[in-house]
């Protein structure tokens, strides 16, 4: 266990809503760039797809490549690597430069986040991690939740730069904060690469990483068209779908720290619960979609559980393997990127047969699978639901 101090997991979760800022946050540039680069807004997103590209055939391999060396001196290398690219960001002129200058901190993002995760579990007393990981899954909403609004913000009332400018500023704070408050671990000891591969071999891991892509799809699937729906099947204007947006992201946060506590009692019981009740929630937007002040109240009663099921889709995933904590964590986030382009592509799909109302049908039939998958996980396990 690591020795916990104040301003530890504060640390942890500015470093990662710095990161995420940086990686998300970029969708809400894409016309500013499109148009200061002068390419189309298709090419433009590539901005934000080679970095998740890059995120999730990465993930499971770098964090092991690091986890023999100090863990406080590897993330510092990430932060300094996410602060100066997003500076050179802000003085380019060339778009290929601009992509490069994604694609390198983009190798980074799997190693700082894992061992994000790995010292706010090893922070909390035996048995209670999960406390650990949901305030950094926390750090994580906050990031999808604000980083977006806030880079278009800056964009729009000052320039281009100044919001590349300000993700320097923000992982800069993180790597400042880093050297004062999260500790040197040296020589600890990890399992070699090979052993920690051979974790691949059990059932349980695959029914794991299978309930993480189907649920993560779901939420994040949905997430991806969240606006499209609400402007065209439930008919509301920018303004207060940008309201909702923002509600949806801060329920998000309270899922997280809820998950943190409910976790510790029943984890099995409370993702059961909560994948049911967002079962019920995506079927009741679907049939009062149509409706302004039932879809506001569903979405932000969402979620919350959406926090929930995202905090447990970390657990899932890594309790079966504790003997592969690193390898464990980089298949996390890896799953979660294949999740989530999987999810977006199949709402993509329900909208384009039958139109944007059906987009949460995709999330519907996704955590229907989910659940089918949680029932023969926890049948491999042996665990009671």
């Amino acid at each position: 266990m690591i020795k916990n101090n104040t301003f530890l997991i504060p640390t942890l979760m500015l470093g990662v809503f710095a990161l995420l800022s940086m990686e998300l946050g970029a969708m809400g540039l894409l016309p500013l760039i499109a148009d200061f680069y002068q390419v189309s807004v298709s090419d433009a997103g590539w901005v934000v797809s080679i970095f998740a590209l890059i995120v999730a055939f990465s993930a499971p391999i770098l964090p092991l490549l690091v986890a023999k060396y100090d863990t406080k001196k590897v993330m510092l290398v990430c932060l300094s690597i996410f602060a100066i690219t997003s500076l050179f960001a802000a003085f380019c002129t060339n778009f290929i430069l601009l992509l490069v200058l994604r694609a390198i901190p983009a190798f980074f993002h799997p190693i700082y986040c894992a061992l994000a995760f790995s010292v706010a579990a090893n922070a909390m007393p035996k048995g209670q991690e999960i406390k650990g990981t949901s305030k950094i899954f926390a750090a994580v909403s906050a990031g999808m939740t604000l980083g977006i609004p806030l880079a278009s913000y800056l964009a729009s009332k000052i320039n281009l730069e100044f919001s590349f400018a300000f993700f320097a500023i923000l992982n800069a704070l993180a790597f400042v904060a880093t050297i004062f408050f999260v500790p040197s671990l040296k020589g600890e000891k990890t399992k070699s690469q090979k052993e920690q591969f051979k974790v691949l071999a059990m059932p349980v891991v695959w029914a794991s990483i299978a309930l993480v892509v189907v649920a993560t799809g779901a939420m994040f699937g949905f997430y991806s068209y969240m606006s499209e729906f609400l402007l065209n099947f439930t008919h509301i204007d920018f303004t207060l779908i940008s309201l909702l947006l923002l509600a949806y992201g801060l329920s998000n946060v309270v899922g997280n720290f809820i998950a943190g506590k409910a976790f510790v009692r029943s984890a099995n019981l409370t993702l059961w619960i909560s994948l049911f009740i967002m079962l019920v929630l995506y079927i009741l937007l679907f049939v009062f979609g149509t409706n302004v002040l039932l879809t506001s109240l569903i979405l932000v009663i969402l979620g919350v559980f959406a926090g929930i099921v995202n905090s447990g889709d970390h657990f899932m995933l890594t309790q079966p393997i504790p003997q592969a904590k690193e390898f464990a964590n980089g298949l996390f986030i890896s799953t979660a990127n294949i999740g989530t382009t999987l999810g977006t592509a199949l709402c993509g799909l329900f909208i384009s047969l039958e139109g944007s109302g059906f987009a949460v049908l995709a999330s519907v039939a996704l955590v229907v699978l989910s659940l089918i998958i949680f029932a023969l996980r926890a049948r491999l396990l042996k665990e009671k639901i």
